[in-house]
């Protein structure tokens, strides 16, 4: 039988020889751990940008599609009246929005907020362009209005919005 002398020695020689190795196993563990942990962030952060920099294109062609000029020349058709263009191009506004609305989760707020500040002035604009003409008259009319009256203030704030796009891109993707 073993004394407790004998035991305690026993007992401390293990311990001096486990702990070590317990000690370097955890840290190898740990390591390990935040290694994967590593490779799965910048994994998942490569996958990522080329999404988001899509984002940032379809946001601008957005803007490019629904701009004063282009949406009254895209829309403006023979024989409609200035009340169907001011529908069709309140249509056309909202088709384009809720096609891509789901980009807005690759921006900052701010950025989304100056997107949204473009499409509420442009809507702005065409229903004051909308009051000034005639509902029956011809959509030359309402066009002319809205094109006149955009190029000074509706413009503006798709600008901006164009700068935050571009300047977010240069921030997060580009520095």
């Amino acid at each position: 039988m073993i004394s407790f002398d004998e035991f305690l020695k026993l007992s401390t020689i293990v311990i001096i020889v486990a702990l070590p190795i317990l000690i370097i196993l955890r840290w190898f563990l740990k390591h390990n751990l935040k290694l994967k942990e590593l490779e799965l962030a910048n994994s998942t952060y490569k996958e990522l940008i080329p999404t988001r920099l899509q984002a940032y294109e379809r946001l601008s062609i957005l803007l490019e599609r629904i701009s004063p000029e282009a949406i009254v020349l895209r829309s403006n058709q023979q024989g409609l009246t200035s009340l169907q263009l001011q529908k069709k191009l309140l249509h056309s506004i909202r088709q384009e929005f809720e096609h891509n609305f789901a980009m807005q989760i690759y921006l900052p707020a701010a950025t989304w907020e100056k997107i949204i500040k473009s499409r509420d002035e442009l809507i702005k604009l065409i229903n004051t362009s909308s009051a000034e003409v005639k509902p029956n008259g011809p959509a030359m009319e309402l066009s002319r209005v809205i094109l006149e009256k955009g190029v000074n203030e509706t413009n503006f704030y798709f600008d901006k919005a164009k700068e935050a796009l571009k300047k977010d891109i240069q921030l997060y993707y580009f520095d």
